[in-house]
């Protein structure tokens, strides 16, 4: 039987850390090793091209202070152009492959390295719409200013000549087909993230007895403001709440002040940041999230896993990971006293946290659980459908 042709993960970024792309990456990668099946990692950090990676990120540095627009282009031409170097190289010792970017930008390089019919570009969606609104959100860059144009630009150009799309949420999938023209013709398949499951009787001594738990970068997209004015409408009825924040971000000293001002300082604990993010969640009662706009977050699966109920607005693929009143409830993020009194509903009945936690636990085991959607996965790539 002849051995399958490697997949090679294409991505700016690399295998470690906590975003959702990286842990997407992470538990893919985990499975295929698992299974033996043949695959290579293409990343600008690797050590061929270190020397000059240095050199990119000293500038980026430098320009994130004096023009945020100029580090950001930097970013995408600099890692894009080590990524390009690293992909040449894989790509000719492979000359049938299947390259599974992360990124429109890392599919475009793809794409441009491609040299044999044998070899073809599938891309997983990650982002949020575009990704010119994810660097827009932080601040980086104008609404309508070139590098937006740029992105916007590049993926209405790649993306409808790829060889395949996965999305991770069908609300992605028929969001990106209304908005780009062409993308219907490309071959694709909806298939969410996965991740192992949490052990939930392993709880952290920071994490037992705590009543709600949530995990981000504290930024305004995540929206924790909404949590901190929750708790303190909360607190104003007579249910003094704890709430853990794990992660770090530009709105930490901003968010700190608030829960100062709203009397709720000894409530909130800050975590910061954690490579072991998800370790927090066993041990709470809720997990909670006020995110405005999210494809297929991977921290919502995670509470899952640990059995643990979610709180979240039902935007985007959210309303695709659990169901309403089964493994959460869904609260409105533009009215405080009304989501406060979602909120106490749950957590009013401790039998009701036990169903719902146990709801949680086979949801994630019967549509999010790693084996069976890796498999999943992997076939798609390699067109075995």
């Amino acid at each position: 039987m002849s051995r399958p042709a490697p997949l090679i993960f294409a991505s700016l970024m690399r295998l470690e850390g906590t975003t959702g792309l990286q842990t997407h990456m992470r538990e893919f990668e985990a499975f295929l090793k698992d299974h033996g099946l043949p695959h290579e990692v293409a990343t600008p950090f690797h050590m061929s091209t270190a020397p000059l990676l240095y050199v990119f990120v000293g500038l980026r540095r430098v320009l994130e202070v004096v023009w945020k627009p100029a580090a950001v282009w930097l970013y995408r031409w600099g890692h894009a152009f080590l990524l390009r170097m690293r992909l040449k190289r894989l790509m000719a010792r492979h000359p049938e492959c299947v390259v599974y970017a992360q990124c429109p930008l890392s599919a475009a390089v793809a794409m441009g390295c491609v040299r044999s019919p044998g070899q073809s570009v599938t891309m997983v969606v990650h982002f949020n719409l575009s990704q010119a609104d994810e660097w827009i959100d932080k601040g980086a860059i104008a609404t309508n200013g070139p590098i937006a144009r740029r992105i916007r630009e590049l993926e209405r150009s790649v993306l409808p000549r790829l060889q395949g799309m996965v999305y991770v949420s069908r609300f992605m999938q028929g969001e990106l087909m209304r908005k780009l023209e062409g993308l219907q013709r490309v071959r694709s398949a909806v298939i969410p993230n996965f991740v192992k499951a949490l052990a939930s009787d392993k709880v952290m001594p920071a994490a037992r007895g705590r009543d709600l738990v949530s995990i981000g970068t504290l930024e305004p997209r995540k929206n924790q403001r909404f949590l901190l004015q929750i708790l303190a409408e909360a607190k104003a009825r007579g249910h003094v709440l704890t709430l853990t924040l794990v992660g770090d971000g530009t709105d930490r000293a901003e968010l700190e002040a608030l829960a100062r001002k709203l009397g709720i300082a000894d409530q909130v604990y800050f975590a910061g940041f954690s490579a072991g993010a998800r370790a927090f969640i066993p041990g709470h009662k809720l997990y909670v999230h006020a995110a405005r706009m999210e494809n297929l977050p991977l921290v919502l699966l995670e509470a899952l896993s640990a059995g643990v109920p979610i709180v979240a607005a039902a935007v985007g693929g959210i309303v695709e990971v659990f169901d309403e009143g089964v493994e959460g409830r869904f609260w409105p993020l533009d009215d405080v006293p009304a989501a406060c009194d979602v909120l106490l509903d749950v957590l009013k009945s401790e039998g009701r946290l036990t169903e719902m936690g146990q709801a949680a636990s086979r949801r994630f085991q019967s549509v999010f659980e790693s084996t069976a959607v890796g498999q999943r996965l992997y076939d798609f790539l390699l067109d075995r459908s």
